[in-house]
């Protein structure tokens, strides 16, 4: 008995230790290359259009230059850093990643800054968790949101937002389609 718990023990550190290493040693501009095109073409199936200009592999994890999102809206961002994280996607029992970008934009009639910021992304089959999001700019979120995917609409939703004077007049708009509340100067997304 004691044997066959070694020996399992062994197999399972041997498992473990592979998967780490097929992380540790990844082609990370390839996985890039590849998220990118599997991307393209799902939300091309959702009526959006992806843009980029070059993908490089970082430590742990790749970059997309230039990135812009084409639908409703439009969002661009300098670059976006992507990194899988390993534990994490074990812990969560979902793919999880830590998601960065630089000099993001988006563009509702008129265009808005909010700058550099980040989330950790966990992507469950029901949803797909904003957690830890936040941006500098001069349109600031910071907070936690969820996507449904089976309504694409948000699920639960706890985020401040900071809004420049000139957008309030589109943030009184967008009540009617996010769940949006206002207390004084300060908006937040909530649900």
């Amino acid at each position: 008995m004691k044997r066959s718990l070694i020996n399992i023990f062994k197999i399972l550190l041997f498992i473990i230790g592979f998967l780490y290493a097929l992380y540790a040693f990844m082609e990370w501009q390839e996985v890039g290359k590849f998220a990118m095109s599997t991307a393209h073409s799902y939300l091309a199936r959702q009526g959006m259009r992806v843009n980029y200009s070059d993908v490089s592999g970082v430590s742990d994890g790749f970059t997309v230059h230039n990135l812009t999102l084409s639908g409703m809206v439009n969002i661009s961002f300098n670059s976006v850093t992507i990194r899988p994280r390993f534990l994490a996607s074990v812990m969560n029992l979902a793919p999880t990643a830590e998601i960065s970008f630089k000099g993001g934009s988006v563009q509702i009639g008129q265009v808005i800054n909010f700058g550099d910021g980040g989330f950790t992304l966990i992507a469950r089959p029901s949803e797909i968790m904003l957690d830890q999001l936040r941006t500098n700019g001069e349109f600031g979120i910071n907070g936690y949101m969820s996507i449904n995917t089976a309504s694409m609409k948000i699920g639960r939703a706890n985020a401040r937002l900071n809004v420049p004077e000139e957008f309030l007049p589109n943030m009184e708009m967008m009540m009617n389609f996010l769940p949006l509340m206002r207390a004084g100067d300060t908006w937040y997304l909530q649900r």
